[in-house]
């Protein structure tokens, strides 16, 4: 190999380890249409936009909640006689994700999220650690959530 050719040959490594480098980043990089869908979903938590959170999930209640080893119905019922609730006593709500990742079977995705929220009860701050799973599907094109489920848990000191 000629001292050319092997320059060159480096330059295209470094060039594609670089690639890789900057597509695995920090979470903040193009996503997959099912993470950016999930992600929208904890920022759509965060806001406290549970209106704007409904184009996110097959409608006519045909997604299904999960939330801590209780069946929470459909994503309306548990929008509004859980989460809505929930957040309004908690309106400082804020998820930091620190693992996802997707599996892909056929045209459905399967999105994991491990990471921490933090909310104030009162006086008191509390932490937790929560593990979230969304089915993802296709409708009419579009990502569409049809099964969240939700754990979390304190964490520990």
């Amino acid at each position: 190999m000629t001292r050319t050719s092997f320059t060159v040959s480096c330059m295209f490594l470094v060039g594609v380890a670089l690639s890789t480098f900057a597509q695995m980043g920090d979470g903040s990089n193009a996503a997959s249409p099912a993470i950016s869908l999930a992600r929208e979903y904890i920022r759509g938590m965060a806001a406290g936009k549970l209106e704007a959170l409904n184009t996110l999930f097959l409608p006519n209640a045909r997604s299904w909640v999960l939330e801590n080893a209780s069946d929470e119905g459909s994503w309306e019922h548990y929008r509004d006689h859980h989460l809505a609730p929930e957040l309004k006593e908690t309106p400082d709500f804020k998820f930091t994700i620190e693992k996802e990742a997707e599996d892909r079977f056929g045209s459905t995705a399967v999105v994991r999220q491990i990471g921490r929220f933090v909310v104030k009860v009162g006086e008191e701050t509390k932490a937790y650690r929560a593990a979230v799973s969304y089915v993802v599907v296709e409708e009419a094109g579009a990502p569409k959530i049809a099964h969240l489920h939700w754990s979390s848990r304190p964490e520990r000191k």
